[in-house]
């Protein structure tokens, strides 16, 4: 007999069997329906092995057996996640290998109501299967279904008290709309960590790419080789340092990647096929890719952040600039040359930092080429062996699929769709496939604080938190799914848990709330033209107002209700500041900014990325008075700067420094601790701030890649929002 109509109690959750329901401390929990299915069927016979057959049999039916491994994994992880459990240490579910999992928590019965045992009460429709996952340790290559079927991957450890890691696979193949037929897949990887920028041998044998965390970019991820069709990948660097940019040397014998570091900046390393250290090949140079055994097209840093395209040999002789973008903010990360040495296919940052649209551009640096590809943020390109057809990743509303298009000027073909997202390209040397990388996102806002981790909100993508100055209130920007055209500000009361949206219709890229918590100041994008800032009362009884409309963003409330924000005249972007109705505009500035970096807690100093003349760093943090005076060097290079709410408190965290971060306490009345002259240039100079301490942000599990955090009141207080990359490698055979 099953028992249903009563509540089953374990540590902070409560199952109500009759509404199909999971609660934490009497709020609801958000679990997909085949996870609480299997998390009702373990909790009701906990403290008992429950066999991996016995859970094919009661949750899943003939229609998803062949799904069913995938899918018993992805849901023990999912379960996993809510609950906050780990794997390597499981307070809640045991996995007993090769015999099934146990529910090892006590379970307490609430006002207990006896049912028959029946198929209705876990059977799960075959209309409705749930996205399975794949075990995390298995290797595999595999054909994935004909056209029809729906073959899932997913894998990812967990969240526990102290978040360790999470990574995972969902894919979800649809039949592609490409206008010349449907493109086929195969499976190549299966990580449980993201496997992404792929990059093929030029004989198509051998397979390189990261496997790591594809979510900022330079991506956080070490080296991995793989022989093709089934050799086990192999992993061939082990430093922890960002990359991107993966290529293969003309003969085949060397792999070339980028890296970015604080003491090198933007640099390109050599390892062998073989394995063996790396080697710098060339220092302020980026995504590499050879044209023979001794010239390749790469980019460098002219200054500041201005990166254009360059073809030289490896030891930089005969230099020719190729193509350099017009505003000085703008960064050309890497290009690919044609076939026939006449045009490259150029991918781009453009003034504000975002991705936009792919370029194609002759190769002598005659002109500034041309936008190609679909019109949308470009995220990789490639050219196909004969140089008929150029290849994109492409964001078109919100979802980052594969395109084609005819060289010189054919229309845009979608050649994947579907949910999963796609990302990266190599083109097989025969041009009859090509591999991406495949995949879908997680996300999660958590609170961390001295009585442990606590789920604020599992609805949708969360970006840019801030807490209030009383500490009462998390905001954040909310999209709920991927292919969201919307990005909205949501606000989390902390003390009852209850969450309700402050602005919405809007694709808000950044966004400021008053010291009094009345007013929110948010730049967003609309569906075309330049960026636009407006205004919004919190309390929602007037609608938002807009006060400008030609590009400007990054706004922020300065002390006397001004709003300071970033401007660009096309060439480079410059600090201005209005007031809060959008008249009275001043510049704050005489020379041009980079970057707008955050606001001191008492609103009166603005932070800002410049570049400094006869300074070999691409860009230094500075602090701007914005009542006038000199500015303040706050770190020679780049680094994240942080206040607590009420300003007690001012955390810096360094490039290049992972998962580490100096808090430092600021004097009363004061705007800043009282940092070196020079800026603080390393954690030894951060500690010499009297009463500084080291903070490891890991322990949180906020600084690793994919996190966005903020720092509460209180030193033992967090929030940050875990978003996590699923992604492994599928060749794509070609229509």
């Amino acid at each position: 007999m099953i028992t249903r109509g009563r509540r089953l109690r374990f540590g902070h959750f409560e199952l109500h069997l009759d509404a199909g329901e999971l609660l934490r401390d009497g709020r609801p929990v958000r679990i997909q329906p085949q996870p609480y299915r299997v998390l009702e069927l373990l909790v009701l016979r906990a403290g008992e092995v429950v066999s991996r057959d016995e859970l094919r049999q009661r949750i899943w039916d003939a229609a998803t057996y062949v799904e069913f491994d995938q899918g018993l994994n992805y849901c023990i992880r999912q379960i996993r996640f809510v609950l906050g459990d780990s794997a390597a240490d499981p307070a809640f579910v045991e996995t007993l290998k090769k015999r099934g999992y146990r529910f090892t928590a006590p379970v307490e019965t609430i006002d207990p109501t006896p049912a028959p045992v029946g198929g209705s009460v876990i059977d799960v429709p075959a209309s409705a299967p749930e996205p399975p996952g794949s075990e995390p340790a298995r290797q595999t290559s595999q054909e994935i279904l004909p056209a029809g079927r729906r073959v899932h991957i997913a894998s990812y450890t967990v969240i526990g008290a102290v978040v360790i890691a999470m990574a995972a696979a969902i894919f979800v193949i649809h039949q592609a709309r490409g206008t010349r037929g449907s493109v086929t897949y195969s499976q190549l990887t299966s990580f449980s960590d993201a496997a992404f920028e792929p990059a093929l041998s030029p004989d198509g044998r051998m397979l390189a790419f990261l496997v790591g965390n594809d979510l900022n970019f330079p991506f956080s991820g070490e080296v991995f080789t793989k022989m093709l069709p089934d050799g086990e990948p192999i992993q061939r660097t082990h430093d922890s340092v960002p990359k991107y940019g993966v290529a293969f040397s003309s003969d085949g014998s060397e792999i070339t990647y980028t890296t970015a570091e604080a003491t090198h900046g933007w640099s390109v390393r050599s390892l062998s096929v073989l394995g063996g250290n790396s080697r710098l090949l060339l220092s302020n140079a980026a995504g590499l890719s050879w044209l023979d055994d001794h010239r390749a097209l790469f980019s460098e840093i002219k200054k500041g952040l201005h990166m254009g395209l360059v073809t030289a040999t490896d030891r930089r002789e005969n230099l020719r600039n190729v193509y350099l973008p017009e505003h000085e903010r703008a960064m050309a990360h890497y290009g690919r040359l044609s076939p026939d040495r006449k045009s490259v296919l150029v991918v781009e940052m453009g003034p504000t930092g975002a991705w936009v649209r792919c370029r194609l551009v002759p190769f002598d640096g005659g002109s500034a080429g041309t936008a190609i590809g679909p019109d949308g943020p470009c995220l990789s390109a490639a050219w196909s062996p004969d140089g008929r057809w150029m290849y994109f990743t492409a964001v078109i509303g919100s979802a980052t699929h594969v395109w084609r298009q005819r060289f010189p000027d054919g229309e845009p073909e979608q050649l994947t769709s579907g949910p999963a997202q796609d990302g990266g390209i190599a083109v097989s040397p025969d041009g009859r496939s090509l591999v991406t990388s495949l995949g879908i996102q997680e996300s999660g806002v958590w609170l961390h604080s001295t009585e442990g981790d606590r789920l604020i909100s599992a609805d949708g993508y969360a970006y840019q938190l801030s807490f209030s100055v009383d500490g009462r209130f998390l905001y954040y920007a909310l999209r709920h799914a991927v292919t969201d055209s919307s990005r909205e500000l949501w606000m989390s009361e902390l003390t009852s848990g209850t969450s309700e949206p402050l602005v919405q219709g809007f694709f808000i890229t950044s966004y400021d709330v008053s010291p009094d918590g009345e007013w929110i100041v948010f730049a967003a994008r609309p569906s075309s033209g330049p960026s636009e800032i407006w205004l919004a009362p919190r309390d929602r009884k007037t609608p938002p107002r807009r006060l400008t409309s030609a590009g400007e963003d990054s706004p922020m409330f300065g002390a006397g209700g001004e709003v300071v924000f970033r401007q660009s005249d096309g060439h480079s972007n410059h600090l201005f500041a209005m007031s809060a109705d959008g008249t009275e505009r001043r510049q704050l500035l005489p020379g041009p900014i980079l970057e707008t970096r955050g606001i001191s807690a008492d609103r009166k100093w603005v932070l800002i990325g410049a570049s400094v003349d006869n300074e070999a760093q691409n860009m230094t943090e500075f602090a701007v008075p914005i009542a006038g005076g000199a500015l303040r060097r706050i770190c020679p290079a780049i680094c994240a700067v942080s206040w607590s709410p009420g300003g007690g408190r001012m955390y810096v965290k360094l490039l290049g420094v992972p998962d580490t971060a100096v808090v430092m306490p600021v004097p009363e009345r004061e705007s800043f601790p009282p940092l070196p002259p020079a800026g603080v240039r390393s954690i030894a100079d951060a500690l010499t701030v009297p009463g500084s301490e080291i903070v490891r942000l890991n322990q949180y599990g906020a600084a690793m890649s994919g996190a966005s955090y903020a720092f509460g009141v209180t030193t033992g207080t967090f929030a940050y929002a875990r978003t996590v990359s699923h992604r492994n490698l599928f060749r794509v055979g070609l229509p």
